[in-house]
This record gives structure tokens, sequence and C-alpha cells, in this order.
């Protein structure tokens, strides 16, 4: 008896299973998008608080991991305007069910362009499909987006660290040094080529005399980039995309991880300004009390708590990159980072550059200890100020920057455009003197 032969599906042809699976792939897309929002919004929060604690403030990794907080935010975004597509999409398909002949442009009456605009708008199924259509490619795109972002910080971060580990041989043998200059250069060279590449969907995928040594070109930037977790999903969009207007795809890309980049640092830069003019303005703050703050809130310099019980003022202050702007012109400091000095140097140079008042009384010689912050995680240095001499009832903790002393190019760095950081914090407290 003849076997019969189990014909396989070729490449070409579409499974029924994977049509059904298409046609009803928004069940699962709205599904994973919801539990996988849920995930990424605690994602970035731990993911500092890990960074912090498992590298060194500034490192390399550190940063790496910092832009893949920033990464994991954008594909966030992307699955909520999933979502809310979607929900249009829902609402839209139960609309055609009720009313399957969707607007009724003559009971209404609308004359001139308002008709015509009705009557050129199509019926509510053509509506829906094309919803359909623009969520599906919502969720796709999404993690291109995701990806070029992080691909973009792996690329500068297997650049510098390949960098910092060959630096000391460097320092010592001049002959390869030179080598190793020319080949960061040819490195630049290829890192220009791709980048060209990319912006023109292929150009030297596209031609003879280029496709065979550019292959191994882009081959190891695959790697470098992580391009081979979104390059096919993206190649799929180009290559679907008709005419001149696929040629946009790449730039729309590369345009909405600089625009988040750039609305990121906005967002981040207005709450750091509302908090200095706050401070300026001697208003109640809860971000500056340990007891009462939120773990997201702006954090500057705290006390324990609005109410003190005790002696003591615990002062934590964060090593805001303000300080790094001005002792980069301090000539005692000798360009050192902070990790660099220790807490007899930063004491020194905070009692020169600090200034630490108890309502109009001057705090000095206090002693700074570099330090974490319990909570947050995030870097920064502590004190502890005896306040026994001081009367019960209300005093204001004031701590800016003196600039007295300083060169131009530092003063501007404190003075900004509509606030000083010559008043950094300026917390309000009552003393419950024991």
């Amino acid at each position: 008896m003849e076997e019969k032969k189990i014909s396989k599906p070729s490449a070409e042809k579409t499974p029924s299973w994977l049509k059904t699976i298409q046609l009803n792939s928004w069940e699962a897309e709205l599904l994973i998008s919801a539990l996988v929002l849920y995930t990424l919004f605690q994602i970035p929060d731990f993911l500092e608080v890990w960074a912090l604690q498992s590298f060194e403030r500034g490192s390399e990794l550190h940063r790496f991991f910092r832009v893949i907080e920033k990464a994991i935010r954008l594909l966030s975004f992307g699955y909520i305007l999933h979502i809310l597509v979607r929900g249009i999409w829902v609402a839209s398909v139960g609309l055609s069910y009720v009313f399957p002949k969707g607007i009724d442009v003559s009971s209404l009456k609308f004359k001139g362009k308002f008709n015509k605009e009705l009557t050129n708008s199509g019926s509510l199924v053509k509506m829906v499909l094309r919803l359909e259509e623009l969520s599906s490619i919502i969720y796709g795109i999404s993690f291109i987006f995701f990806g070029t972002l992080a691909g973009f910080a792996s690329f500068i971060f297997s650049f510098i660290f390949f960098f910092e580990l060959i630096a000391p041989v460097m320092s010592d043998n001049t002959y390869l040094a030179g080598v190793i200059g020319i080949l960061i250069l040819f490195y630049f060279l290829l890192t220009i080529l791709v980048f060209i590449d990319f912006l023109t969907n292929g150009y030297f995928r596209r031609k003879n005399w280029s496709a065979d040594w550019f292959y191994y070109v882009a081959f190891f930037f695959r790697i470098v980039t992580l391009s081979f977790l979104y390059r096919r999903s993206l190649l799929v969009l180009i290559s679907n995309t008709k005419g001149w207007k696929s040629y946009l795809i790449p730039f729309v890309v590369l345009s909405v991880v600089v625009g988040f980049l750039w609305v990121d640092s906005i967002i981040k830069d207005n709450e750091r300004d509302r908090y200095y003019i706050s401070s300026a303005a001697g208003d109640y703050n809860s971000a500056n009390y340990e007891n009462i703050r939120n773990s997201d809130s702006f954090l500057a310099c705290t006390i324990q708590s609005d109410i003190i019980n005790d002696n003591t003022l615990k002062i934590f202050m964060k090593d805001i990159g303000v300080f790094g702007g001005i002792h980069v012109f301090e000539k005692k400091l000798k360009g050192k980072k902070w990790d660099e000095l220790s807490s007899d140097s930063i004491s020194i140079y905070f009692n020169n550059r600090l200034s630490v008042k108890i309502d109009d009384t001057p705090i000095n010689d206090i002693d700074w200890f570099k330090t974490q912050h319990p909570v947050t995680y995030e870097f920064g240095f502590t004190s502890f100020v005896e306040i026994n001499d001081f009367e019960k009832g209300a005093h204001f903790l004031k701590i800016g920057i003196d600039t007295t002393g300083m060169q131009n190019t530092a003063k501007k760095i404190v003075d900004k455009g509509n606030y000083s950081l010559q008043t950094i914090s300026n917390i309000y407290f009552i003393y419950d003197k024991p």
C-alpha cells in the first residue's frame, strides 16, 4: 500500500492557522501590552537603584543602564499609544456592528465642504480597518524605537569600554598608540558608512561594488548596535512602504528617539528648576524631609524631619552636577572627580564653596561624608549639625553656593536665568528643643 506524503506548507504560502492568528492578533496584542506595560512601569526605578548599587557612579556601565532606562520608558510610551488606538478600534467595531452603514449623511443635511468631507471619509468599516493597521504598526515599531535607543547605548558603551581598556597600554607605548589611533579613525569611518547606509535604506547593500565587503561591516555592527533584535521588523516596514515615504522611516525613527531624549531631559530640567525656584521663595516642600517625602520626589537636600526633636540636624545633599561643573575651574582640586577625593578634601572644598546657614547664622567647619541615600541610593554627602544653641521654634536651614572669589565661568554655572544656585535649598523646620 502506497504511503501518502504529508505535504508541508511552502514558505510563500501562509498556513491557515497563521491567518487565524493574524486576524485575531489584537486579542494577544492587548493582553501582552497590558501585562508588559505594568511590568515596564516597575523596571526603570528598579534598574536605576540596581545600577547605583552595582556600578561606580559615572562609570560607563552605570551610564549604559541609565540609557536602557530611557529606552524602556520609550517602549512604555509606545505600548500606551497602542492601547489607546486599540481602545478607539474596539469602540469603532462596536458601532460598526450596531450601525453597519456608518454615518447617515443624508439625515445630517450638511452643506458644502462639510457634506463632501463626510461623503469622502468612507464607511465605518474602512475606519475600523485603518485603525487595525495603525495599531498593529504601532505595536511593531515600538520595539524598533526601543531597539534603536538601546543599540545606540550599546554602540557608545562598547567603544568607550574598548578605549578605556587600551588607554593604559597606549600611554606606555607611543608606537602602539599611533597604530591604535589609526584603527580608531578607521572605526569612525566605518561608523559613518553604516549610518549613511541606515539613512538611505541600504545604499551600500544595494550596490554590486560594495555588497560583498560591506556585508561583514554590517554584520559586525549588527552585534555592536543590537540591531539583530529589530532589523527584520524595520526591513518589513521599509520594504512595504512605497516610494519616497520609505526613505522617511529611518529619519522618523531617529527623530522619535532623539526627540524623546530631548523631552525627557526638559521634564527633568523643569522639575529641578521648580524645586530651586520654590527653595528661593522659601516654600514648604515635603521633598526636603525624609519622614514625609515620596521616593520619586526631586532630591537635592534633605533633613530628617520637619519637626526636630533632638539637638542634631542630619543633612543629606545629593551630588548634583553643578558642583562637578564648578570644581572643574578650581585649581586646588586638580581636575579630580568626586570619587577620587577623600572626605577631608570634600569637607575643605565644601566649607570654602558652600554656604550653610540656620536663619542668618553661618555654620562653619562642617564635616561632610560621601554616602548614598538610604531609599533612592543616589550618591551624595551627609553632615551632622548641632543646633542646641538655637532657640525653640521655627527656623530655616539655608544651603547655597558661595560665589565669592569664583571665576566668571564658574559664576555663570551658579547663576541661572530664572533662579540662582546661591540658594539650593531653603528648608523650614520646627525645633522642638528637648
